[in-house]
């Protein structure tokens, strides 16, 4: 997964990509592609953005990772947010 992380004016700039490749790590060759990111709400203060974990190739839903970006707004504000920006969201 390629990241670009960098500073312009005053902001620091951290780009990630939104879309990721499936890979079968038998036939090592991309697959397909995947949601990278999406937004995971586990109460109303538990809610942020986490990276997706590929598990089609052994059958089952993909997973996700910890937190990379905690929300520390309202929840109907990030499901906004995820609305504008296209992420799917898991309850």
């Amino acid at each position: 997964m390629k990241q670009k992380i960098y500073t312009k004016k005053d902001k620091l700039i951290i780009e990630i990509p939104l879309i990721a490749k499936r890979y079968c790590p038998f036939e090592e060759k991309a697959i397909g592609d995947m949601d990278n990111v999406i937004a995971l709400i586990e109460n109303e203060n538990d809610m942020g953005f986490c990276y997706s974990i590929d598990m089609e190739y052994k059958g089952k839903p993909d997973q996700w990772t910890d937190y990379f970006f905690k929300w520390f707004g309202e929840k109907k504000e990030f499901e906004q947010l995820c609305e504008k920006l296209k992420i799917g969201i898991i309850h």
